[in-house]
């Protein structure tokens, strides 16, 4: 569904709003395990209508309560955290239904975020404020997915989409915005889209959260149907505690083409290339690094500009997975404790390559890399 920028950043900033009441009203102490999560929930802003009276938009704020948790062989532990059931918004009733056109037709199933001739789907926003899985601990994983209520799969051949997740720490500034909107969000730890791509860190590094972690996401849901559609957001998130020997500490950078707005950019119909610059205020190796692009995007690249050193290259991955009906399902990461490194003062720069058979004014292209800051 085309949203006008300012639309989508005034459901941002709502949401933005609720998670500056709510996160910090977050009580953490120790190990937090399997029952109820003691964060506060904010009010939930009112759902947007369109023109006709129909629900295009809807934002609620929900908690992420922990359900289960595993131990590793290698002395981690997987803790799942639940969220949902949500009632998706329907989509309008005068948007077009899902549809693929043939293969000797104009428009593949390549075709973004934006179906020629109407709307894609209807979102749902969500603010979930989450009581971390440990305290004083390195967080090694995390994976995202999207089921139906019911437990069953939720993907394009459901008519819906799990469209964005990104985890944020509000007790940490981020690294590569500390002012703008992220200023009040927090640290920009890991994020994904509809693709799932887990990320997990090479062994003996982890993202350090402190005694008092303030997490939270923020999850954008899509319904593709004009039926009410209910859906439930799982995430598997991997930790050591914080005596872990040999453990190091890494540093999320958030890299994207649009840094401190919406992570959004336009790309031309056909080939095109976006490259954006940012002089590094930190100095380390990089262990790990991976990409998002929307539909249409081939590949996206980080690399410093002043030693010409390529230190990630993350490539979409389309037409394997049934149930993604030829949209990208996958982006490749990097992890390697000698991918690159970067001084302070040097230029890390980002290069998006898309190739779509109409522009966007939505695309996305975003790096999120691991530094270790003592390497």
């Amino acid at each position: 569904m085309r949203q006008r920028k300012f639309g989508r950043r005034k459901g941002v900033l709502a949401v933005l709003a609720a998670v500056a009441v709510g996160a910090s009203l977050i009580v953490a102490s120790g190990s937090a395990g399997a029952g109820q999560s003691t964060a506060a929930v904010a009010p939930a802003p009112a759902t947007q209508l369109a023109s006709n009276g129909q629900p295009v938009a809807k934002e609620i704020s929900t908690t992420g309560v922990p359900v289960g948790a595993r131990r590793n062989a290698d002395g981690s532990t997987t803790t799942k955290v639940k969220l949902g059931p949500f009632n998706l918004a329907p989509m309008p009733a005068d948007g077009d239904d899902h549809e693929h056109p043939s293969s000797t037709g104009e428009v593949g199933t390549m075709h973004g975020p934006d179906d020629p001739g109407g709307h894609h789907g209807a979102m749902t926003r969500t603010v979930a404020l989450m009581l971390p899985p440990c305290t004083n601990c390195f967080i090694t994983g995390i994976k995202p997915d999207m089921t139906m209520a019911d437990g069953s799969p939720a993907n394009y051949a459901q008519d819906v989409m799990l469209h964005h997740t990104v985890f944020f720490d509000r007790s940490k500034s981020d690294i590569t915005c500390p002012g703008g909107w992220p200023g009040m969000a927090g640290q920009r730890i890991f994020a994904s889209g509809n693709e799932r791509t887990g990320g997990t860190l090479p062994e003996g590094y982890g993202v350090k959260f402190g005694f008092i972690p303030l997490t939270w996401m923020m999850i954008e849901l899509m319904s593709m149907s004009h039926e009410q559609k209910s859906v439930t957001v799982t995430v598997d998130l991997t930790w050591k505690p914080g005596n872990t020997p040999g453990m190091k500490a890494v540093t999320p950078l958030w890299l994207d083409a649009d840094n401190c707005g919406l992570s959004e950019h336009a790309v031309p119909e056909g080939e095109s290339h976006t490259g954006w610059d940012w002089k590094s205020t930190v100095s380390g190796n990089f262990v790990g690094a991976g990409g998002h692009q929307h539909d249409g995007g081939s590949w996206i690249k980080l690399y410093n500009k002043d030693t010409n050193q390529e230190i990630c290259t993350s490539t979409a991955g389309y037409d394997t997975k049934p149930e993604y009906q030829g949209h990208v399902e996958s982006m490749s990461t990097c992890l390697s404790p000698s991918l690159g490194r970067v001084t302070k003062g040097q230029t890390l720069s980002l290069d998006s390559y898309y190739h779509t058979h109409m522009a966007d004014e939505h695309a996305m292209s975003i790096m999120v890399a691991f530094i270790d800051e003592k390497g």
